[in-house]
């Protein structure tokens, strides 16, 4: 009980492991038609799905197209296919790759974040860089003080990781 790679876990399939289609990929000429239709072939077999698409207005002019499910009749911006289907992530009930990440790889993830928008390597091992050009050096202090406190928090982790195997190493 408790042990490696045990707690939340899930056979919940993610949206990067579907095929997807984005509003914004859709053309213009579609976009005024009012719907889309998707062809493509599943195991041989021609398979058609056409969606209706619907318009909100932008609080400054414009539109925003969405797509509307086929299946909850919901606005969405994504959709997706999988074995035949094409439908909106609730209702293939998919999840984001982030939501099965475990605490500690997400402040891995966070490292490398902050590490990036300061134009640093990524990698907490690796030495700290300079300050990036154009920064002001209150935001750099203040992004580099939030580096350190998450450095601080997976080395907190990664201790209490250890100590937890050598414990049962011992038994």
């Amino acid at each position: 009980m408790g042990g490696y790679g045990s707690g939340k876990q899930s056979n919940k399939w993610t949206t990067n492991q579907v095929s997807c289609v984005r509003v914004k990929e859709v053309g213009a000429a579609d976009r005024l038609h009012g719907s889309v239709r998707f062809r493509y072939t599943l195991n041989g077999k021609p398979v058609e799905h056409t969606v209706q698409l619907t318009q909100t207005a932008c609080n400054y002019g414009g539109v925003r197209h969405w797509f509307r499910c086929e299946h909850c009749q919901r606005r969405v911006g994504v959709l997706y296919f999988s074995g035949g289907q094409c439908a909106c992530r609730k209702c293939f009930k998919l999840a984001y790759k982030s939501e099965r990440e475990s605490r500690h790889y997400r402040l891995f993830r966070k490292a490398d974040k902050i590490r990036e928008r300061l134009g640093w390597w990524a990698g907490i091992a690796l030495p700290d860089g300079e300050k990036p050009k154009g920064m002001h050096w209150k935001t750099f202090y203040r992004m580099k003080a939030k580096h350190d406190a998450t450095v601080q928090r997976i080395c907190g982790i990664t201790a209490q990781l250890c100590a937890t195997w050598s414990g049962r190493l011992q038994r």
